[in-house]
């Protein structure tokens, strides 16, 4: 009998499962959503994430607002340009949030629950401007004291102009990234990353 029962005994936990049931998480869409940040954290190794839920999971999706990805997900071709003319690289630029959105593959959207992710941007943004405010601001700034005055001066320009474009939309409009987890039958969990944005996109001159 004992040894018909350690037969059976059930296997661990995978590290998700685990990180799902102390979450504490009871809905699929949470279990999405911390699937998510698990992949981002521990696979893609961002950093600084901030979760948010909104009261009506079926409208609005949870979004993310990881400060810290490895690399930039995504540069307008403008800005791309404006780097290469005054010199500055991507590893000059302190990080840059991106906001994700959870979801799976096979849900259905619209173009209604879309432009309700892009109407919610703002409050997230301003989340994530007071979360940055009550850290130690250092932590994300690249080492100013190793940049040349020249250098210092074409980022200040740099970071000026940005804040410009954000009103112009001349660097493109506001995006996000959709997060796609594949839970289908025989679904392996793996997540895809999407860039969503809002409104038409230039295209990219090779």
């Amino acid at each position: 009998m004992a040894n018909t029962q350690e037969a059976t005994k059930r296997p661990n936990a995978s590290a998700i499962t685990e990180h799902i049931a102390k979450k504490g998480y009871d809905s699929p869409h949470l279990a999405t959503s911390a699937q998510v940040q698990h992949n981002l954290e521990h696979q893609h190794l961002w950093t600084s994430i901030i979760g948010d839920t909104p009261a009506n999971h079926h409208e609005n999706q949870s979004l993310y607002s990881p400060a810290t990805p490895p690399h930039r997900v995504y540069t307008h071709p403008d800005e791309q340009l404006y780097m290469l003319e005054n010199g500055i690289r991507e590893d000059d630029l302190k990080p840059e949030r991106m906001f994700v959105v959870p979801t799976t593959q096979g849900q259905p959207w619209s173009l209604r629950h879309m432009a309700a992710v892009f109407d919610r941007l703002p409050e997230f943004k301003q989340k994530a401007e007071e979360h940055d405010r009550s850290v130690d601001a250092t932590s994300m700034q690249p080492g100013a004291e190793s940049l040349d005055p020249e250098k210092a001066e074409k980022l200040a320009q740099y970071y000026d102009k940005k804040e410009k474009t954000r009103v112009t939309k001349e660097w493109g409009t506001q995006r996000c990234l959709l997060a796609m987890v594949d839970k289908g039958m025989g679904g392996d969990g793996t997540v895809a990353y999407y860039v969503v944005h809002e409104g038409e996109v230039k295209p990219r001159q090779n």
